[in-house]
C-alpha cells in the first residue's frame, strides 16, 4: 500500500488501483517516483475518471494532450511520458488502451550510434578471442577473454558490471550472475543461457570459486579486478582481428555489444509473437534500466525488427540468445 500523502489526494475511480500498480512497479525496479511524479500522475488520474470509462481510447488521449494555455510545453511533455507508460503498463493487465501516438512526442537528438553487430560478426569477435596470442605479461590472457567476450554477448551486460564481478556473484548451480549496486544503484539477477552456463561452469574449475571476495576475472599485474584500461586496449585489438569495422573506419565501441543484445533480444522476442508493451518492461528489467525510456533509446530496429514492430502482437517463446560455445 502506498502511503504518500499525494497518493491519498487520488480521486477514486476504476484507474487508481492501476496507478498504485505502477507507482510500486517503478519503485520495486529502483526508479524513483518524486512527489513532482506523484502530482503529476495524480492529475492524469482524476482527468481519466472524469470520463467514467474502463478503457484509453485515442480521442481521450488527444483531448488529454491538446494544448492549452494552463499547460506549458515543458509539462505536457512529461504529461505525454506519463501517459504512453500508463497506457502501456494498463495492457499488460488486459485494459483496452491505445497507444500514445508519436506526434505528440518530442523528437530528441541523440549523435551517438551504436555499431549493431551482425550474428557473423559475433561469431567473428568470439573466435578472435578463443585465437588470441600468448601474452608475454599475463599467464591468464587467453582463459579470460574468451569468457568475458560470451559474457557480453550472452547476457548484454555492461563492461564494468562484468569486471566487477566476483566468485560469489556467479550461482553455476543455478546458472545465474548477480549484479550488485550496478548503474543507478540497481541489483538484479541475470538468468543465462546453457551454453554460456556451460562455459562458465568450465572457466570456474581453473579458478578457486570458494574464495568468494575475490574476482571472478583477476589481473595477473595486481591480482585485483581487471581494469577498463585494458578493455580499451584489448577489445579494438580483437575488433581488427576479427576484421569489424564501422564505416568510418574505426572500430566499435566495446558498449555497442549490449546494444546489439537489446537489439537482438527484443527482435527475438517479437518474431516469437510477443506483444511489444509486454517485451520492453521484460527487457528494461534483465538489463537492469530503471525505466522504460532507457530501453527504447537502445533499441535500434533493423529493418526486419522494425517490421515485427509494426506487424506482430501476443506472447514469447525463448527470450534471450545463446552464446557460441565452441
Amino acid at each position: 500500500m502506498i502511503s504518500d500523502k499525494e497518493f491519498l489526494k487520488f480521486e477514486e475511480g476504476f484507474f487508481k488501483p492501476y496507478f498504485e500498480k505502477f507507482i510500486e512497479f517503478k519503485r520495486g525496479k529502483g526508479e524513483k517516483v518524486a512527489n513532482s511524479t506523484l502530482i503529476r500522475l495524480r492529475k492524469l488520474n482524476n482527468s481519466l475518471n472524469r470520463y467514467q470509462t474502463h478503457h484509453v481510447s485515442e480521442q481521450m488521449i488527444q483531448e488529454l494532450l491538446a494544448p492549452h494555455d494552463e499547460l506549458s510545453e515543458i509539462e505536457r511533455q512529461y504529461m505525454t511520458s506519463s501517459l504512453r507508460q500508463f497506457c502501456s503498463f494498463l495492457v499488460l493487465f488486459g485494459v483496452d488502451a491505445a497507444v500514445v501516438p508519436s506526434k505528440y512526442m518530442r523528437t530528441v537528438r541523440c549523435e551517438f550510434r551504436p555499431y549493431i553487430f551482425s550474428d557473423e560478426e559475433l561469431q567473428r569477435l568470439v573466435n578472435a578471442a578463443d585465437t588470441l596470442p600468448p601474452a608475454r605479461r599475463s599467464k591468464v590472457h587467453q582463459q579470460i577473454y574468451p569468457i568475458l567476450v560470451r559474457i557480453l554477448i550472452g547476457t548484454g551486460m555492461r563492461i564494468g558490471e562484468v569486471l566487477a564481478l566476483t566468485r560469489e556473484d556467479v550461482d553455476l548451480s543455478n546458472g545465474v550472475i548477480k549484479v550488485i549496486n550496478g548503474k543507478n544503484g540497481v541489483s538484479r539477477y541475470i538468468p543465462v543461457s546453457n551454453s554460456l552456463k556451460m562455459v562458465l561452469s568450465r572457466y570456474a574449475k581453473t579458478i578457486d570459486m570458494a574464495d568468494d571476495d575475490k574476482p571472478f576475472f583477476t589481473s595477473s599485474y595486481t591480482g585485483s579486478h581487471l581494469t577498463y584500461d585494458a578493455m580499451k586496449y584489448m577489445f579494438p585489438k580483437m575488433f581488427r582481428t576479427a576484421n569489424i569495422y564501422m564505416v568510418d573506419g574505426k572500430t566499435p565501441n566495446i558498449h555497442s555489444i549490449r546494444h546489439t543484445f537489446c537489439t537482438k533480444s527484443l527482435e527475438k522476442m517479437l518474431n516469437s509473437g510477443m506483444n511489444i508493451y509486454t517485451a520492453i518492461p521484460i527487457l528494461a528489467a534483465y538489463v537492469g534500466h530503471v525505466n522504460y525510456m532507457d530501453t527504447e533509446k537502445y533499441i535500434h530496429f533493423t529493418e526486419q525488427g522494425h517490421n515485427d514492430f509494426v506487424k506482430q502482437e501476443s506472447f514469447l517463446g525463448n527470450l534471450f540468445p545463446e552464446v557460441a560455445n565452441e
